[in-house]
């Protein structure tokens, strides 16, 4: 199923790339839910939360995804808007493996929006970006983030310690994959 198209299940879930004027819709959702996120999130500096930042984040994205470094897509539930699923650092070469992200917007928290976008871009990465690699990084007390890729066909594959720096304090990640020839479409 290509990027922009529905997950079957209980809700209408898309994703589709982010394109130039999406700044204000990213805005809207990192405001609503600044709090929300601010546990599992890097520290953002003071022009973050602002119509500038965002622009400027956009530019950013874009850029990166013409250099197809990055597939970034705004995720989509009955058409609202409802967080970002992104492919990160894409690898070509040996490698071929992809940064699974993603977040989702805490009103549609814990209703399978995050596993339905998950799997779509998982999808993306196999199918449109030929890839042979999807790995994702979750901090071992976010259950609810280790549901959604397990739920996505992602297999646990190790610990990695002081991982990455979270709400300005270094965490440890568990390390999440999937190959192609293993995933199903979950």
């Amino acid at each position: 199923m290509p990027a922009g198209e529905a997950q079957p299940g209980p809700a209408q879930v898309q994703i589709r790339p982010l394109r130039e004027g999406d700044a204000p819709l990213l805005l809207d959702l990192y405001l609503r839910n600044a709090h929300f996120l601010r546990p599992w999130e890097p520290l953002h500096d003071d022009v973050w939360l602002t119509p500038r930042g965002q622009e400027g984040a956009l530019v950013a994205a874009l850029r990166a995804q013409q250099q197809g470094v990055l597939r970034d897509f705004l995720i989509l539930d009955g058409g609202v808007p409802a967080g970002r699923v992104t492919l990160s650092e894409i690898s070509r070469g040996a490698f071929q493996n992809a940064y699974l992200g993603y977040f989702v917007s805490e009103d549609r928290n814990g209703r399978g929006v995050a596993g339905a976008a998950a799997r779509l871009a998982i999808r993306h990465a196999f199918t449109a970006e030929r890839l042979h690699r999807v790995q994702a990084a979750i901090m071992p007390r976010n259950a609810a983030s280790i549901r959604v890729a397990e739920k996505a066909g992602m297999r646990r594959e190790g610990l990695a310690l002081r991982y990455l720096r979270i709400d300005g304090r270094w965490e440890d990640h568990l390390v999440y994959a999937v190959t192609a020839e293993e995933w199903s479409g979950a």
